[in-house]
């Protein structure tokens, strides 16, 4: 009962993360530039909660997997409106369609770098894990405890240690060091080496201070565009079994909650990684130029700023639609294929 509440807290929380920000950058850029907001609505469906306030209505839905803003001058008969979203210059127009995807990268580079601050770490030679049924385990070190020398040379980094596992060549090494309690230690540990590698079965936690948190977290989004662009040209590729619609292909909130439960079991670590990869992901698949995402639309000012004058409205929107149904319709396919999946057990999950 409780793994499952977590399980329903770790998916909502996760699209909610996503979503809201994604949202509110959006809707702070149009207030910023005073395009008149009609509604700002977390999630989809039933009504929960709304207020009116300063004439724009904020709800909260029943469905977190979606949300709008809801800005004066993109409606039919609305289009000339003075305070509307058209009726803004091009670059500011253009601010607002870019808020919503650059708020999901500042959310993953808050999620990673909040997580580092967590992490914070002085210590080159604190043993962070001890795997079962290895010469460390057997020789007695234990998660907590502080490794100072390593057959008598210091621990300066935890590079140290694993150049002298190499050293070793599998011959006993000689480990000293503190417990977690304050307790020394003297232990001889013999490293088992296969395929050239050589480990006493520690892993060992990295040097971690404010400024490399920060660092870490403002490159994550980098980091991770090129692994979602790498991971999208394998499937294209064939590189991947089954390509763009197979187990480990294209997937939809189905899929994604799926995953999600996966990283809720492997624990918060792999949990907030996931969602600071997904929140990037996002902001990028916003930004791509197709219709009815916020690249297509932003395609569409730079084209009306270049050509020195605006498209028909109504053809705009018509063919904005129009994106929107084709989006909506692979979505359908993705889901369909997800459920297929999930109910023949072919999620691959995280790794």
């Amino acid at each position: 009962m409780i793994a499952d509440l977590l399980y329903v807290l770790g998916v909502a929380g996760m699209f909610l993360i996503l979503i809201a920000p994604h949202e509110a950058g959006h809707f702070l850029v149009a207030k910023l530039f005073k395009v008149r907001v009609l509604e700002f609505s977390i999630g989809a469906g039933t009504r929960l909660w709304s207020m009116t306030r300063n004439g724009t209505l904020y709800a909260v839905r029943l469905l977190p997997i979606l949300g709008y803003v809801r800005m004066g001058g993109m409606e039919a008969g609305d289009f000339n409106e003075p305070n509307g979203f058209h009726s803004k210059p091009p670059l500011q127009r253009i601010a607002i369609l870019a808020g919503g995807p650059i708020a999901n990268f500042i959310v993953a580079i808050m999620l990673i770098t909040g997580f580092g601050l967590t992490q914070l770490n002085s210590d080159p030679g604190k043993v962070l894990a001890v795997l079962p049924n290895t010469p460390a385990a057997q020789a007695g070190l234990q998660v907590g405890d502080h490794i100072r020398t390593v057959d008598g040379k210091p621990v300066n980094s935890p590079e140290n240690i694993q150049q002298a596992e190499v050293a070793a060549e599998g011959n006993p090494v000689v480990v000293t060091g503190v417990h977690a309690d304050g307790r020394p230690f003297t232990l001889q540990v013999q490293p088992v080496c296969q395929k050239g590698a050589c480990q006493m079965g520690v892993g060992i936690a990295r040097i971690t201070t404010p400024l490399t948190a920060v660092q870490e977290g403002v490159s994550f989004p980098f980091q991770a565009v090129q692994v979602i662009f790498q991971g999208l040209g394998s499937l294209v590729s064939g590189q991947v079994k089954g390509g763009l619609f197979g187990p480990s292909g294209l997937t939809g909130p189905i899929g994604i909650a799926a995953i999600t439960i996966d990283s809720v079991n492997q624990g918060p670590p792999t949990y907030i990684w996931l969602v600071a990869l997904l929140s990037v992901a996002l902001g990028v698949t916003n930004l791509l130029p197709l219709l009815a995402l916020d690249g297509g639309r932003i395609v569409v000012v730079v084209v009306e700023w270049l050509r020195r004058r605006p498209f028909d409205r109504n053809t705009e929107l018509n063919f904005q639609r129009w994106g929107l149904a084709v989006l909506l319709a692979l979505a359908a396919v993705i889901s369909f294929l997800d459920i297929q999946r999930w109910a023949s057990g072919q999620f691959s999950g995280l790794h």
